[in-house]
């Protein structure tokens, strides 16, 4: 029985034994993931990333470069993956980009390694007239083609890492993103599938996604061009976390190198790295090291953007959480500042993101260098953001901006900010005013921005009030050239306050807002390139318990009677113009009573044509209606016309008011007005070729015959010969008479004249000496030498007066008044 039990117990715990290590075995083996899988992560992360027309890139496909112009043939380069040849040209094709990524170790110099990370990196550079210029370093041989190796394109950069300890391999390969997708279950050498896309300005976009095995989760990295247009890109990274709960730190790690030899002996860059300032970022500026100089900058002003950052050496000590060695190469490592993974870090683990401006990231306030262990400072920088808990579902983005530029040329940059200066209480209310800021500045290095027009047509909502900057604003449109040059030193702002109008409720988009987008556009000193710049913001807008459209149209009668009303319309003297004034309301409020009052100045040129004025059936004499009140989601219409009584050219404009009270109030003691004036436009009368007056009588007076023929000169002339004339040429004014017509001079039923002979003499004299000339059908110049010149309401009375006519009265005329008409011209002569 002893042996039995024996035996049995030694066989429990082999099975046992057994047991515990299939279990064990089997908590650390982890399927491969499916494409198909990973395409569905994506779809789920597009809703996030803002990108519409994602393409998905099959077959191991190759790299897409996106560049973003800074001036004449340079620009800003994004990609992942290599992006140059064997000769240094710029050029796509690196097929090894959605590979399963490897790590390994790189010798940097005596005492130096450094970590390396293979496949599908981040690689943002600089295309200087079709040349490589790198601003990230390069694996040795990093080129397509033969004899390269496109898979060590920034092989000493981590990229981002999800970090949940403390251990230095976590940031180059235990919890490096890229290291540890897991490949695809139909290939084991593919891991990520890489997508094309292009951003709401049409410029290209790319991603890379894959599963990140170790937190059960999927990533997307993003590369797109910043939305303003400035020379700058956004790397982001996103992570959808489908079920259970996930917690990490992320990082991101770049090993800089500002060179444009695009080789492997200057593998240390010894560029010193500075701190913007206001916890922003850093930048880094090659000086005269490097032929061209240039400059890099990192900043997190953006969504989603990193909280902490450090400049440090890149290796020995190889923890991306570390700064580097104090002035030796045989120093013990810094530990104040650091970057490690903390999830409530102290004040000696922030890094350098309280650096003062300008501060040299570089150098120690003890007055040591931050070196390798070769005593070197081979420049590199980690960003860190706070530790991430993510729930079921949820998606998170960590993004970072980096921008370069070669010196002498820019990389400006804009900001569009807002606030409220009626509300400190968090909301934007109807009648609120806003005060915009339009800011712009300079990041490049050796350099100048010359701004040439700042443009902002204001949405519907939004009414601009007043800009001290801005000389002749013109309605809701700032179209504006400051002519303003901005350096490194120098920035420019411009200001301007604008209303929250009565309009604005129902001008939102489905999330409540107002966008108001603004454009700057520029060049580099002294070249022609041009850029534009534009920045946008969201304005929240609490919706009013009174909402309410009251418009002012108009129309002209006398020349479009069937024509559409609008804001505005052009007019002459004597037209007759129709308004139309609307209201209607809605939301919880009533308008409980109301009064219509309008009225023109006497300046206005326009006059009420009588009894014009209709309201809800009724005719008035006058614009003060009253109206009562008035149903919510029911127009309201007053109409009238008025006359143009101005005969000058002028700008009419003209807001009716509307005086209410809301909810069971009867008090008149609220106003509004017209969301825009109604304009009439009043243009001067054509100017034509023209008799523009005549005289009305010429009077010959009394006179008893005698049964004598007599002579009469007139006594009085009344009214004016007043002409226009508008070509600079000859012209001639004549008169003539008809004694055979419908009009000859006659009296009850006898003509004057009956005998064919003349009736009317004319005298041409300019002088006091006669020029008598019969009047006949023919015209006969008022002057023989006629006139010439361009004339507007020229006077010729003085041709025309007293003495100026005669009239042959015969011997046999009859008694009685006599009357008849003459006629007048003007004429073109050669």
């Amino acid at each position: 029985m002893k042996v039995i039990k024996m035996i049995s117990k030694v066989f429990l715990a082999s099975f046992m034994g057994l047991i515990m290590f299939l279990i064990f075995s089997r908590s650390t083996t982890i399927d491969a993931v499916s494409s198909d899988a990973v395409n569905t992560a994506a779809n789920v992360m597009a809703k996030y990333d803002g990108i519409t027309n994602w393409k998905l890139q099959r077959s191991t496909p190759a790299n897409q470069i996106g560049e973003i112009p800074i001036g004449d043939n340079v620009s800003l380069g994004y990609t992942f993956g290599s992006a140059r040849n064997a000769n240094g040209k710029v050029t796509a094709g690196d097929k090894t980009i959605t590979l399963t990524s490897t790590t390994d170790n790189v010798r940097l110099g005596t005492n130096t390694t450094a970590p390396s990370i293979n496949n599908s990196k981040i690689n943002i550079f600089l295309n200087n007239n079709g040349t490589y210029y790198g601003i990230l370093h390069q694996g040795e041989s990093s080129y397509i083609g033969t004899g390269g190796h496109p898979e060590r394109a920034s092989d000493t950069s981590i990229d981002f890492a999800l970090i949940s300890g403390l251990q230095e391999s976590y940031f180059y390969k235990d919890m490096n993103v890229l290291a540890n997708l897991e490949a695809f279950a139909s290939s084991n050498k593919e891991s990520k599938l890489f997508y094309t896309g292009t951003d709401e300005n049409n410029r290209p976009v790319y991603k890379l996604v894959g599963y990140f095995g170790k937190k059960s989760i999927f990533v997307q990295i993003v590369l797109r061009p910043d939305p303003s247009g400035s020379p700058i890109v956004w790397r982001e990274l996103y992570v959808y976390n489908p079920n259970g709960n996930a917690q990490y730190q992320t990082f991101y790690g770049e090993d800089t190198g500002l060179n444009p030899n695009n080789n492997l002996i200057d593998t240390v860059d010894n560029v010193p790295m500075f701190a913007i300032g206001d916890k922003k970022g850093l930048y880094l500026e090659s000086g005269s090291e490097y032929t061209p100089a240039s400059k890099l900058l990192i900043t997190n002003d953006v969504d989603g953007g990193f909280k902490d950052f450090m400049g440090r050496t890149l290796t020995n000590p190889g923890n991306w959480s570390v700064k580097g060695r104090s002035g030796s190469g045989s120093a013990s490592p810094i530990t104040n500042p650091s970057l490690p993974w903390s999830s409530s870090p102290n004040d000696t683990q922030n890094g350098d993101t309280n650096a003062l401006p300008g501060k040299d990231l570089l150098h120690l306030d003890n007055g040591f260098d931050v070196v390798d262990s070769d005593g070197k400072q081979d420049s590199a920088y980690t960003l860190r953001w706070p530790q991430t808990s993510s729930t079921p579902g949820k998606v998170e983005k960590f993004v970072s901006k980096i921008g370069a530029a070669i010196a002498g040329y820019a990389i400006p940059t804009m900001k569009l900010t807002y606030q409220n200066l009626t509300s400190s209480d968090g909301t934007n209310q109807v009648n609120d005013k806003l005060q915009f800021d339009i800011y712009v500045q300079d990041d490049g290095y050796q350099s100048s921005w010359v701004i040439k027009r700042i443009l902002d047509a204001l949405p519907a909502g939004l009414t601009f009030v007043s800009s001290a900057d801005i000389p002749t604003p013109s309605g809701n449109l700032i179209d504006y050239d400051p002519n303003s040059t901005i350096d490194g030193k120098t920035a420019y702002k411009l200001t301007f306050i604008a209303k929250i109008d009565n309009t604005a409720p129902y001008n939102l988009d489905t999330n409540g807002n107002l966008t108001n987008k603004a454009n700057v556009s520029g060049h580099n000193a002294g070249q022609t390139d041009t850029m534009t710049l534009t920045d946008s913001v969201k304005i929240p807008v609490q919706i009013p318990k009174f909402k309410y459209r009251f418009t002012e149209l108009l129309r002209n009668e006398t020349t479009d009677p069937n024509g559409v009303f609008t804001n505005r319309v052009i007019a002459q003297k004597d037209d007759i113009i129709d308004f139309k004034v609307d209201f209607i309301s809605n939301g919880s409020s009533i308008v409980s009573n109301s009064y219509f009052y309008n009225k023109f100045e006497a300046n206005d040129g326009l006059e009420l044509v009588p009894n014009s004025v209709s309201w809800n059936g009724s005719s008035y004499n006058t614009m003060d209606v009253p109206m009562g009140a008035l149903r919510n989601n029911q127009t309201y219409t007053v109409t009238f016309k008025a006359k143009v009584t101005g005969v000058t050219k002028r700008v009419t404009e003209n807001s009716a008011d509307l005086l209410y009270a809301l909810d069971g109030n009867t008090a008149l003691t609220t106003r509004m007005d017209v969301e825009q004036p109604a304009i009439v436009d009043i243009q001067d009368p054509p100017q034509t070729t023209a008799i523009t007056e005549v005289p009305s009588k010429i009077d010959f007076g009394t006179v008893n015959s005698a049964n004598l023929e007599r002579l009469l000169t007139n006594i009085s002339t009344t009214g004016n010969l007043r002409i226009t004339h508008v070509a600079d040429t000859a012209f001639q004014v004549g008169v003539a008479y008809d004694n055979d017509g419908d009009n000859a001079i006659a009296g009850a039923d006898n003509k004057l004249v009956q005998d064919g002979s003349t009736v009317l003499l004319f005298n041409q004299s300019k002088n006091d000496e006669d020029l008598w000339k019969p009047l006949g059908r023919e015209s006969l110049p008022i002057d023989s030498d006629g006139f010439s010149g361009s004339y507007q309401d020229l006077d010729l009375s003085k041709y025309i007066g007293i003495n100026k006519w005669k009239l042959r009265v015969p011997a046999n005329s009859k008694a009685g008044q006599y009357n008849g008409q003459i006629t007048w011209s003007i004429t073109d002569t050669l």
